[in-house]
């Protein structure tokens, strides 16, 4: 797939983002019920303020970041998510009929990702093939690959073609092209480092790494005469990873027979050992599980960095599918 970068734009990023400047709110409310509050605050949290009714905030931000606004009536609590620039904007806030609407006037980068999300719902009400939402996304990643909206995009594309090592290889270089400054922003690391981990990790020795059972006796990972080995890494305070295991266990005789043996890594440390002993002796999931240690975990040497994460290997260790979705391990084990 072709691919063109603004070289240009990139030159610039450096002087873009070390500028501060201020941003200036003007916010105008309409509701058609008493608004009891309005919060408003970014995603790192060092920006918060409190109003309920129209208002104008000024402050000084040197980043482009995405916003949240949490609308409280007295029956419902109202949330929607915006990505801002700096300058002068307009933001215009709609509540009507329980209906939350958001428009901003001044924000290119608002724009850019209102468009993004348009194209991509379109793309998925008229049923488009992966190849085609994959083409749409490196078209927006072209787009924003002067801003951080660009890691939010990188993501979908990852998620998209987790075992397409050509598609994944390609985005990797598109994002090491970027500048340092911009691969700094809060919002770079999870892709880069999941990026990392899927492209590095062809074959994994298992025998470097030890783990900890209920009765915190310490284990190795051994595949005995099974053809495969699934493993699965999660941690107790991720809701999709619990709603897998109560899927996984009702297939359990399927894995079998697909002579699949299964492995559950818990990252949960501290604190939440205990939570994690109490889950599995409630819910009794018939296959190994183990946690991990603090240090020289396989999750870190992996820089896993999304939950759930599933690497099925095979006989020799080598990596089959890496990937977040339970479903593809189904698919290539032709589970129904």
């Amino acid at each position: 797939m072709k691919f063109t970068l603004h070289l240009l734009s990139l030159l610039f990023i450096n002087l873009v983002f070390s500028q501060e400047i201020d941003l200036k709110l003007s916010i105008k409310i309409e509701s058609d019920e008493k608004i009891e509050s309005v919060d408003f605050r970014n995603f790192r949290g060092s920006i918060l303020h409190n109003f309920n009714k129209s208002t104008s905030l000024v402050f000084q931000n040197d980043l482009i970041e995405e916003y949240f606004f949490d609308i409280k009536t007295k029956d419902t609590l109202f949330r929607e998510r915006v990505w801002l620039d700096r300058g002068n904007i307009d933001i215009n806030i709609s509540l009507k009929s329980k209906s939350l609407k958001i428009d901003v006037i001044g924000s290119e980068i608002f724009n850019k990702t209102v468009n993004y999300k348009t194209g991509y719902q379109n793309l998925t009400e008229t049923n488009a093939t992966d190849e085609e939402v994959t083409k749409f996304l490196f078209k927006e990643l072209d787009k924003n690959i002067d801003n951080p909206f660009s890691y939010f995009i990188g993501l979908n594309i990852l998620f998209k073609n987790q075992s397409k090592r050509e598609v994944l290889s390609q985005l990797k270089d598109i994002i090491n092209l970027q500048p340092e400054s911009l691969k700094s922003h809060y919002t770079a690391g999870l892709l880069i480092k999941t990026l990392k981990s899927k492209l590095n990790s062809g074959n994994i020795n298992l025998s470097n790494f030890t783990f900890f059972d209920l009765e915190n006796k310490e284990n190795r990972i051994l595949i005995d005469n099974n053809e495969y080995l699934l493993l699965d890494f999660w941690h107790t305070a991720c809701p999709p990873c619990l709603k897998d295991h109560i899927e996984i266990k009702s297939l359990i005789t399927d894995f079998k027979n697909k002579k699949t043996k299964i492995v559950s890594l818990s990252s949960d440390q501290e604190n939440r050992i205990e939570t994690w002993k109490k889950y599995l002796k409630s819910k009794n999931l018939p296959w190994t599980n183990y946690i991990e240690k603090k240090t020289n975990s396989l999750t870190d040497n992996l820089e896993i960095r999304i939950f759930p994460t599933y690497i099925l290997l095979d006989k020799n260790r080598d990596i089959v599918i890496y990937t977040n979705s339970l479903s593809e391990i189904k698919t290539k084990l032709e589970i129904k």
